[in-house]
């Protein structure tokens, strides 16, 4: 199973099954890597939609500006330089004066950047203060989804908050996992529904 391809066809499945005919729909690319993700977004959400994509990384954020320019489709993102678990000032809240905006989909890959320094790698502390951020905002009919490694460096002990996070919420969301089970080492695709 190809991980990415997987979380992308379930999230269009998802969004497609929608009544979202009038709705303006808000995605959120956690971690904008090298770009897919965000690209994928921002031809999912159409005309209306908005797209924003963080990555910490300076080196990520215009590798996605250029995917998305190549495309024809920068004009429906927004990115942002900084780390994920600033998702609460980036989309505004009461705090910075400017209304709070419900997420329709939100995407984590975490990890590090592929081709890029492997020793930069999300962090368990600010990955479950983003997805806590992601999950006041997120409709009632959105859709997370997270893909966890726990196969490198530091990479275990943010799969295994990833896995008390879900645990932990149960109670209010849908939450399918996915894994190659003859790989210890596989990644993991969380999809979560309200």
């Amino acid at each position: 199973m190809h991980f990415t391809v997987e979380a992308q066809e379930r999230i269009r499945q998802h969004v497609h099954s929608l009544p979202t005919a009038s709705r303006k729909l808000l995605a959120l690319d956690a971690t904008a890597g090298n770009g897919f993700d965000t690209l994928f977004l921002a031809q999912l959400v159409g005309e209306q939609g908005i797209v924003i994509a963080i990555d910490r990384q300076p080196a990520a954020i215009e590798a996605t500006r250029a995917r998305l320019e190549e495309s024809g489709l920068l004009h429906r993102t927004k990115l942002q330089i900084g780390c994920h678990s600033r998702i609460e000032e980036i989309l505004g809240s009461e705090e910075t004066g400017e209304p709070k905006r419900e997420i329709d989909i939100g995407m984590f890959n975490l990890g590090y950047l592929p081709l890029g320094d492997k020793s930069i790698i999300t962090q368990s502390a600010t990955t479950v203060r983003a997805l806590d951020q992601v999950a006041l905002r997120l409709r009632a009919d959105g859709i997370l989804s997270v893909i966890s490694y726990p196969g490198h460096g530091g990479g275990s002990e943010e799969h295994q908050a990833v896995c008390d996070w879900f645990r932990c919420r149960g109670d209010r969301f849908s939450v399918e996992a996915f894994r190659d089970e003859n790989n210890p080492r596989s990644p993991v695709l969380w999809l979560a529904k309200r």
